[in-house]
């Protein structure tokens, strides 16, 4: 293989793994259902009541009920067959579909409907989003979970792009209440695919309550040295996850442009993001990924010191399109080495640490950029967040030896139980126990 080709996306577990296969379709046809619910339910909400807080309440129901689903979803995952519970939870999804698509054909819809549909769609999304997480490693070899944390990140970009302007020739052409149903039919779709990947038993056994159990998850998740510096790279992640919110006024005051130029930059990120998937060929054959998982993280705010400090829209460009492959190459890696540190029966609560990570980054991201817009220029403001993540994001490089030292070879035990700290690379172990850090 030539060198430029072994960074071309590794396209094997699609090869390798039937059940992988259909898990993939599937999720492709998911994201385009889901993808035209985030243009359809905020243009029906603004159209019924012309709110702008309205369409706000209608987005947070939908993010709380994420929320708690990706949480609960894990320990569902944990204790019942992972397939099946995406099966259940995409169903309701698409019953939520259907009855947004029923609301939407009456002569005056409910905005209580919305607001239940939306909620129910949230809940849903957070267990299939967890127990999907969980079941990916039963479908492929271990060697294969970089390449696949590249797929599933390229189909997310790609998603993301062209949904909805799909769901805009669709609310254009056939009007919102198609849009929903046809967003119930790809949804039954997805549930149909699901039915190819086989049964996919959980571990776990159902002794313990269900709080207990994802107390259970979050204790090992603080005690296990590589998942504990993993989420705690991942607030980093969040930290700086919300520049988007500070490009409208720098647009405006720093670059002196306009609506398209807006849209341009707005853009850049996933476009960043799609490069650094289709080039992650590499990832798989990376040695020392956790080491490479905490300079992707650094990558980040890097970008947000280029955008921060550029005068020129292609200089903006540049730093967001960094932002977003940033962004890329850590959930690829992140999602291989937290997969090979996760014993079995504890990987749908783990992941669904990392998915309110994913759900709540944003947020908390967008909060603290608007917080420095308050006080400082809107170029200031993302430069200082730039350097204060670059600043964060070396600290955590130098300090988290336990994750920086993770190769691709690890000991993962059966059994949560038995010293989670000892989980570790296997050319770290005998350091590990005598305490380095």
């Amino acid at each position: 293989m030539t060198r430029l080709g072994g960074l071309v996306i590794d396209v094997s577990p699609l090869r390798t793994s039937r059940p992988f296969r259909y898990a993939f379709s599937a999720r492709m046809i998911s994201l385009l259902g889901i993808g035209l619910l985030v243009v359809a339910v905020p243009a029906q909400t603004y159209q019924l009541t012309k709110s702008t807080l309205q369409v706000a309440g209608v987005s947070t129901a939908m993010a709380v009920a994420m929320f708690v689903g990706s949480l609960f979803g894990g320990v569902l995952a944990d204790r019942y067959d992972r397939r099946r519970t995406i099966q259940l939870a995409r169903s309701a999804a698409g019953l939520g579909f259907v009855i947004l698509g029923c609301n939407a054909l009456l002569p005056h819809p409910s905005m209580w409907v919305i607001y239940v549909a939306a909620a129910i769609d949230g809940l849903a999304g957070g267990v299939s989003s967890s127990a999907l997480m969980a079941l990916m490693p039963a479908l492929l070899p271990r060697e294969k979970m970089a390449a696949a944390g590249a797929l599933v990140a390229l189909t997310t970009d790609v998603g993301t792009m062209i949904s909805p302007a799909i769901a805009g020739v669709i609310i254009a052409s056939g009007g919102i209440p198609v849009t929903y149903f046809v967003a119930a039919a790809a949804t039954a779709a997805t549930v149909t695919l699901f039915q190819a990947v086989g049964p996919a038993p959980a571990p776990g056994t159902d002794h313990e309550s269900p709080v207990r159990a994802l107390v259970t998850g979050v204790k090992f998740a603080g005690t296990h040295t590589v998942i504990r510096g993993i989420l705690i790279s991942g607030l980093l992640v969040m930290f700086v996850s919300g520049p988007m919110v500070l490009l409208p006024a720098f647009v405006d005051d720093v670059l002196g442009g306009g609506p398209t130029m807006l849209g341009l930059l707005y853009a850049a990120p996933a476009v960043g993001a799609v490069i650094g998937s289709l080039t992650s060929g590499w990832t798989g054959r990376v040695h020392r990924n956790g080491a490479a998982m905490l300079i992707s993280v650094a990558l980040m705010p890097l970008g947000l010191v280029i955008l921060g400090a550029s005068g020129a829209v292609f200089l903006a460009f540049l730093g967001l399109a960094g932002f977003g492959l940033g962004r890329a190459l850590n959930d690829i890696l992140r999602f291989a080495v937290l997969q090979q540190n996760t014993p079995d029966e504890l990987r749908g609560r783990v992941s669904s640490l990392w998915m309110v990570q994913a759900v709540t980054g944003t947020a908390i991201g967008s909060m603290a950029a608007g917080f420095l817009g308050q006080w400082l220029e809107p170029g200031t403001a993302l430069l200082a967040l730039g350097i204060a993540g670059l600043t964060l994001g070396l600290i955590l490089l130098a300090t988290l030896g336990s994750v920086r030292r993770v190769t691709s070879e690890v000991i993962v035990l059966d059994r949560p139980d038995s010293h989670p700290e000892n989980a570790v690379p296997v050319a770290t172990a005998a350091r590990e126990k005598e305490g380095s850090s």
